[in-house]
């Protein structure tokens, strides 16, 4: 017989604690765990009893421990100042509570007032603290992109109640972290759009902030206008108390819009609004939910009075707002609602990992969303049985005070539904005109898809290829050259410069030799204080390092709309030694990654490569007899606005921007907090990638239907083939 000596540990979760607790579990399983010796049956009985007796006892404790501990919920949002948000998250814990809490657990709020202390500091206070898993917050979009990357890494919960910005659902999208109960803006750009398209509006023009908040509706209002058939005549952002508001104002008005649209602060609105008034223009000043408050109307009096805008607010069948007004004797602010729901995720997302121990609170806050069961309301009764339905392993469809909790399938991060308000001003308070459903505004994203994922949609395709398009060159091909330019400098243009490398090291691969690529780059990413990888670029999240081995032939103050002139049409000077070295039998590829503005490419020098200077350099370019085809492909905002003037014949000139709208940025990576590529440049790519086939006419109909929040363009010339390869024409 062969006796053993066993030492046993019970190893149980960590009490609020879940990442721990899915490897302790695992620790535990190891320890006991059969180890293959020899004993007999009545010892290993025992043994087996042993163990059962004091797992059960350990397990016991346990679970009276931790039932009779508060469940912890962090709060990092500003509790003091105007706006009370305070006063709905203590509204929907005193209704939990009321009930029995989540599982007989009280809910206990730990709030770290952002309005008086540090942010990060306050976040980091929260992020140590093994009791807290979830927090509430932050309030700024900014905030969100400073903070989210640490709690994503240490895997706690963070729900943001106000955060809107657009971008926030691409760059923190899949990671199963960060959520918000607010969409992004651009639900709010679709819903003004579409109740000026309703008023009748034909022309519209924007004046937005230039903050975060302010970028989501610069960014997607000429998608947008586009969509709804409205001409956006004006667009055009300013910081906020400039001095030269007035004058951006009358510029905005020339174009005889029938709407300004206003993205900005009360004082800026009331600025905006005298300059309006003044001016005798008939135009109509729209505003959005930043302007929504009585400092505005203090600061305008009577001026104020019809005044029109949109701000998000509660699903009225809800009766969150009739509700709120009878206890607290005075209607929700904006935000009240989302607010509120934040408390929900979180308490939900709290009774199903008491449901699934060893899930990741990531994969419990999914599941809670995406349930499909009996429905369940917002209220004390309501939160109460999808709490008890949650704890009993069944997945409700919950349902907040802002209306039904639905997320985005793929993404997460953004609910598919928000209402908003059409208010007006009337007797110096703003009057609610109709309540409107994100989901009823006319152009709609996939099922399933958030708003920010809108694609454009097939009927707006601006270049339809008649299909005996079966033009043949007249001289046969016998070279390849290439100019890249990213002329964009800056850390906050890191996607410029890597966008520019990408496309360089597609040429290298396909056998392009150095001496065949004119590569013009800004390139002071690599050595730019805030990388943390120096001399690294890379274009996806840890990623190869794209810059070594690059041959730079232009860069820093050298890259300018003068140089790129020069090199085009092959002129050699002091300053431009190396320039373009083509003739009638070169096929010419030409790509820039940049920032543009209507009817220009932009330069850090702040200069711009204009339509004239490209209708200029490629008619030069045709008389010369420089190219045989040429192609350009341009990644700016705004860049089918730079060859709508093109006359030379053979060209293809392919853009991810309208003439009237911005483009989008992609691909985030949270280590280094940047964008590290351009929507159209990214998808490209990987449409070249995937298909070495693919002809330049399928090319431009799969990038048309996959960029997100812009209409890829294709304009082209006399004497020039759509239906070749384009990795063919992409080689010497």
């Amino acid at each position: 017989m062969h006796w053993i000596t066993i030492l046993i540990i019970p190893v149980f979760p960590s009490i609020g604690i879940r990442k721990k607790s899915r490897h302790s579990c695992q620790t535990t399983r190891s320890i006991l765990r059969t180890t293959v010796i020899s004993m007999n049956k009545k010892t290993l009985g025992l043994i087996a009893l042993i163990l059962l007796i004091l797992a059960a006892g350990a397990w016991a404790g346990y679970t009276i421990i931790h039932a009779n501990t508060p469940v912890r919920i962090g709060v990092l949002i500003p509790v003091t100042g105007d706006i009370d948000l305070k006063e709905p998250l203590e509204w929907a814990k005193d209704n939990i509570n009321r009930e029995g809490g989540i599982g007989g657990r009280p809910i206990e709020l730990v709030y770290k007032d952002t309005g008086k202390g540090n942010m990060t500091q306050l976040a980091e206070e929260l992020l140590d603290d093994p009791t807290i898993q979830i927090v509430i917050g932050p309030q700024a979009s900014d905030h969100v992109y400073a903070l989210a990357p640490a709690f994503i890494t240490r895997e706690k919960l963070l729900i943001s109640p106000e955060a809107t910005s657009g971008d926030i659902i691409r760059a923190f999208g899949k990671k199963g972290y960060f959520w918000r109960t607010c969409q992004g803006d651009v639900a709010q750009v679709k819903m003004i759009l579409s109740v000026l398209k309703g008023k009748g509006a034909k022309k519209v023009a924007l004046l937005a902030a230039n903050t975060t908040w302010g970028d989501t509706f610069y960014d997607w209002t000429g998608f947008f206008s586009t969509e709804y058939c409205l001409e956006l005549v004006s667009i055009n952002q300013f910081d906020t108390g400039s001095s030269s508001l007035d004058n951006d104002v009358a510029d905005a008005l020339k174009t005889n819009p029938d709407y300004l649209i206003a993205i900005c602060e009360p004082s800026d609105a009331a600025t905006i609004k005298r300059a309006v008034d003044r001016s005798g223009s008939p135009a109509k000043l729209f505003l959005a939910d930043g302007s929504v408050s009585p400092v505005l109307i203090q600061l305008l009096g009577a001026a104020a009075e019809g005044l029109e805008g949109t701000s998000p607010t509660a699903d009225l069948t809800t009766g969150f707002t009739v509700a709120y007004q009878e206890k607290f004797g005075h209607p929700p602010t904006d935000y009240a609602a989302p607010t509120y729901d934040a408390l929900l995720l979180a308490a939900y997302t709290s009774a199903r990992q008491d449901a699934s121990l060893f899930e990741s609170p990531a994969d419990s806050l999914r599941k809670v969303v995406y349930g499909n069961g009996t429905p369940t309301g917002w209220d004390a009764q309501g939160s109460h049985e999808a709490l008890a339905a949650i704890r009993a392993g069944e997945t409700p469809a919950i349902s907040g005070a802002s209306g039904p909790l639905d997320y985005d399938t793929e993404f997460g991060v953004d609910p598919l539904v928000t209402y908003y308000s059409h208010w007006i001003v009337e007797d110096g308070d703003f009057r609610t005109v109709e309540t409107i459903g994100s989901a009823k505004t006319g152009v709609n994203s996939a099922a399933g898809e958030s708003v920010a994922r809108t694609t454009a949609s097939a009927s707006l395709m601006s270049f339809v290829p008649s299909g005996s398009d079966t033009y043949v060159p007249s001289v046969t091909k016998t070279d390849f050259r290439a100019v890249i330019v990213g002329p964009s400098g800056g850390w906050k243009n890191y996607r410029h410069q890597a966008d520019a490398l990408t496309v360089y090291t597609l040429l290298r691969e396909n056998g392009v030799p150095d001496d065949h690529i004119i590569l013009m780059v800004y390139d002071d990413v690599p050595t730019a204080p805030e990388n943390p990888l120096k001399g690294d670029v890379h274009n996806i999240p840890k990623g190869k390092n794209i810059r070594p081995g690059a041959d730079v032939d232009y860069a820093g103050s050298q890259v300018t709309a003068a140089t790129l002139k020069n090199v085009l049409t092959g002129t050699k000077i002091a300053s431009t030694p190396v320039v373009l070295e083509s003739n009638v039998s070169t096929d010419v590829f030409v790509y820039i990654a940049s920032h543009g503005s209507p009817g220009g490419i932009a330069f850090q020098s702040d200069e711009l490569f204009t339509t004239d200077d490209f209708t200029n350099v490629t008619d030069s370019m045709n008389r010369n007899q420089q190219y045989r085809q040429l192609v350009f492909v341009v990644d700016t905002c705004f860049g089918e606005s730079v060859a709508m003037n093109a006359t030379a014949p053979g060209i293809i000139y392919l853009t991810g921007a309208a003439y009237n709208e911005p483009s989008l940025g992609a691909v985030y990576d949270m280590d280094i907090k940047q964008w590290l590529s351009d929507e159209f440049t990214s998808r490209i790519m990987s449409l070249l990638q995937s298909n070495r086939d693919i002809t330049f006419r399928q090319l431009y109909t799969a990038a048309y239907e996959k960029v997100t929040g812009s209409h890829v363009r294709m304009i082209t010339t006399g004497n020039v083939s759509i239906d070749q390869p384009v990795m063919e024409f992409l080689k010497p």
